[in-house]
C-alpha cells in the first residue's frame, strides 16, 4: 500500500476475475488499462518543429550534447572558442544535456524577448516530456517466444522516453534475468504497450527473430547482506523496529521475529518478491521503490503480527535521498501531507538527513537554477516552519 492505494499485479490470466469481485465489492479500482488513458490525455504524438539554428555561449569546461529528433539520441555539440568565449550553434526549442562537475542538467534552448538566446535549466522529468514532443516517429520491434505466450521488448529499443511512459511500462511487465536488458510482458497485453508507446510516436513492429528462455536452476541468485546499500537495507531495519520486531542478521539474510513467530529474509536478484509461509525472497530492487518497499512491510507486518502503524508515512519519513528520484518521492510526500499533518511534513523532510538535500534544492528553483513541476509553494511553507523561532 502507497498513498492510500493498494497495488495489486496478477496474471492476465486471473485479471478479469480479480477485478469482477472487486467491483462487486464497491471497491474503486485504476487498471493499468485505465492508466493508459491518462497517458494518451497527457501525451500527444503530434510533432513540434525546432527552431533555427542560433548561437549560443556555453561552457567550454563541461560535456554538451544536443537531442537529435531523428535519432532520438544525444549528440555531442560542437564548441567553438574565441576570445576566451565559447559558443556552439544550437535549434531553439530543443533540450541540452550538460554533464559537468555538479552532475547532469538539462537545459532548453529560448530566446527572451530583447531577441538574446537563454539557456533555461530544468528537470530531467521535464526535459524528458519536450523531448517527446520534438522527437520524430519511429519503429521499434517486439519479439515473441516459441510458444507465443509473451512479447519481448529490449529495452534498447526504449532509449530516451519520458519516465512516466517508463515507469508505466515497467509496472504492466517484468524482467528476467536469463533475458537480460529486456522487458517481458503478457501476450494479451500487447495493444497497451502499443497504445503507451503510440502516444511518443513510436510504432511497434513484430521481429522475425523468437526468444528462446534457457534453463537456468540457479535464477534469483541470493544476494549477501554486505552486497545491499545500506542505506536502503536500514530503511527497512529501522521501519521493523518501531513496529516490534526484532532484527538478527546473517551473511545472507535477515531474521525477523515478532509475536507470531519469526520469518527469514533473502534479498535475490530477481524482478518481484515472493513469499512462502515464513520464507520471504525480496527482490533488491523493490528497496529502491517505495510502493513496491511497502510491500514488502506488509508481508512481514501480517506474518508475524507486528504494530499496526501506518507504513506509508513512516517510509516517507525514514526514506533515504540517494537519487532525484527519491528527492522527488520525499518532496512530494511532504507536500501531499502538509494540508492536513504540516507537523508529518515537517518530520519528512527533517529526519534521516535529508533537509539539507530538501533544501539546497529549493533554493536552486528560487534561483532559477531548476524548474519543477511540484508545488514548490508549498514546499517553501514547509521549509520555513523547519527554521528555529
Amino acid at each position: 500500500m502507497a498513498d492510500r492505494r493498494w497495488t495489486c499485479t496478477t496474471d492476465a490470466s486471473t485479471r478479469k476475475e480479480f477485478l469482477d469481485s472487486l467491483w462487486g465489492m464497491g471497491i474503486s479500482v485504476h487498471t493499468l488499462d485505465d492508466h493508459v488513458k491518462v497517458l494518451m490525455r497527457l501525451y500527444k504524438p503530434e510533432i513540434r518543429k525546432l527552431g533555427v539554428l542560433d548561437t549560443v555561449e556555453i561552457s567550454a569546461m563541461d560535456t554538451w550534447e544536443e537531442f537529435d529528433p531523428k535519432t532520438r539520441t544525444w549528440v555531442q555539440v560542437k564548441i567553438s572558442s574565441k576570445k576566451e568565449k565559447s559558443t556552439a550553434k544550437v535549434n531553439l526549442g530543443n533540450i541540452l544535456k550538460c554533464t559537468g562537475i555538479e552532475g547532469v542538467i538539462y537545459y532548453r534552448i529560448n530566446k527572451d524577448s530583447s531577441g538574446s538566446i537563454a539557456l533555461v535549466p530544468m528537470e530531467k522529468r521535464a526535459a524528458y516530456n519536450i523531448i517527446c514532443t520534438v522527437a520524430e516517429p519511429t519503429i521499434s520491434h517486439w519479439k515473441s517466444d516459441d510458444l507465443g505466450k509473451h512479447v519481448f521488448i529490449e529495452l534498447k529499443e526504449l532509449y530516451n522516453i519520458p519516465e512516466e511512459i517508463f515507469s508505466f511500462l515497467n509496472r504492466l511487465g517484468t524482467k528476467d534475468k536469463r533475458v537480460p536488458g529486456t522487458l517481458i510482458f503478457e501476450n494479451d497485453d500487447i495493444d497497451l504497450v502499443r497504445t503507451a508507446l503510440s502516444c511518443i510516436k513510436i510504432n511497434l513492429e513484430k521481429s522475425s527473430e523468437t526468444v528462446i528462455i534457457p534453463s537456468n536452476d540457479k535464477y534469483g541468485t541470493v544476494i549477501l547482506i554486505e552486497k545491499i546499500t545500506k542505506e536502503r537495507l536500514q530503511v527497512l531495519l529501522d521501519i521493523v523496529q518501531e513496529m516490534g520486531g526484532t532484527i538478527e542478521s546473517k551473511e545472507d539474510h535477515i531474521v525477523i521475529s515478532g509475536k507470531r513467530g519469526s520469518v527469514k529474509l533473502t534479498f535475490v536478484d530477481d524482478d518481484k518478491s515472493v513469499q512462502d509461509g515464513n520464507a520471504i525472497k525480496v527482490s533488491v530492487s523493490a528497496l529502491e521503490d517505495p510502493s513496491r518497499f511497502s510491500e514488502i512491510l506488509s508481508m512481514v507486518k501480517k506474518r508475524l503480527g507486528l504494530l499496526d502503524m501506518p507504513l506509508e508515512s513512516a517510509i516517507s519519513k525514514h526514506w533515504t535521498i540517494l537519487t532525484d528520484a527519491d528527492l522527488q518521492y520525499v518532496v512530494q510526500s511532504a507536500i501531499s501531507w502538509y494540508s492536513s499533518n504540516p507537523v508529518l511534513a515537517v518530520n519528512i523532510i527533517s529526519e534521516n538527513n535529508k533537509s539539507g538535500k530538501v533544501k539546497e534544492w529549493h533554493a536552486k528553483i528560487k534561483e532559477g537554477k531548476i524548474r519543477s513541476s511540484l508545488d514548490t509553494i508549498t514546499l517553501g511553507k514547509i521549509i520555513k516552519r523547519m527554521e528555529p523561532t
